[in-house]
């Protein structure tokens, strides 16, 4: 029985994998280990629950960077800030995206039911991503109000993201951020 780091870092790698691929909604244990090739005690033995379990995938799936790394190149690109909010919306829309997205509104439909058990993801929801928009926006001189305008365009963000979950036409999504843009920046 492997039991070292490097086991428990397989584990959750292919824990990862298999959420973003069958989601979280009533995923067993027994279920969980059968699809990543495991058994319950190994799970267990590394892991002490379910719970720990999903929550270290989860957290690792949506607390990386890469995503705000390349959203913030791609709102200090060139362009006006309108061609720079569109670049970034048709990244974080982008359709490989979907499996992330519909994590991350699971996760944050538990955070908003357990907002002291899940304060930390809450904080990050709400302020690393309206940092990262409002960092760029402050140096686009056709913006009047940068920290309010981050605060709107997050929020359309999300708005549109759940809608995109929800099986909206991406032309129609697209139309509705290029007018909500026009309307903040105009």
């Amino acid at each position: 029985m492997a039991s070292g780091p490097g086991e428990r870092a397989r584990l959750l790698a292919l824990t990862r994998e298999l959420i973003l691929t069958r989601g979280v909604l009533g995923l067993s244990l027994s279920e969980l280990a059968r699809g990543i090739g495991s058994n319950n005690r190994m799970l267990l033995y590394h892991f002490g629950s379910l719970d720990e379990l999903l929550g270290a995938a989860i957290d690792d799936i949506l607390g990386g960077t890469v995503l705000l790394d390349r959203l913030a190149e791609l709102l200090s690109g060139p362009g006006s800030a309108a061609d720079r909010l569109v670049a970034a919306w048709r990244h974080v829309a982008d359709p490989e995206r979907l499996p992330h997205l519909r994590l991350f509104f699971a996760r944050f439909g538990m955070a908003v039911d357990l907002p002291d058990q899940y304060a930390r993801f809450l904080e990050q929801v709400r302020d690393r991503w309206t940092a990262t928009v409002a960092g760029a926006l402050r140096a686009a001189p056709e913006v009047a109000a940068p920290e309010a305008t981050a605060v709107a365009v997050v929020a359309l963000w999300r708005g549109l993201q759940m809608q995109l979950i929800c099986g909206e036409s991406r032309s129609r999504i697209d139309a509705a951020h290029a007018l909500a843009i026009g309307r903040l920046l105009g």
